[in-house]
């Protein structure tokens, strides 16, 4: 399983293991966060392994 902290501190987990996957499995727009991993930012085509910690971070626009 692949664990995932949302900007709010919440945690889930998904048994994906595409960035893209696991986004759509806990309900996430791959275009309204960035997916970080071991403080590096990761795209949505990135596959990951069982075990791994993912950080979401909300984008935020504004004009």
């Amino acid at each position: 399983m692949v664990t995932v902290e949302f900007p709010d501190g919440t945690v889930r987990q998904s048994e994906k293991n595409r960035i893209k996957d696991i986004l759509r499995d806990i309900g996430q727009n791959e275009h309204a966060v960035l997916v970080v991993i071991d403080g590096c930012l990761v795209t949505p085509d990135v596959c990951v392994k069982n075990g791994t910690e993912i950080k979401l971070i909300s984008v935020v626009s504004g004009g």
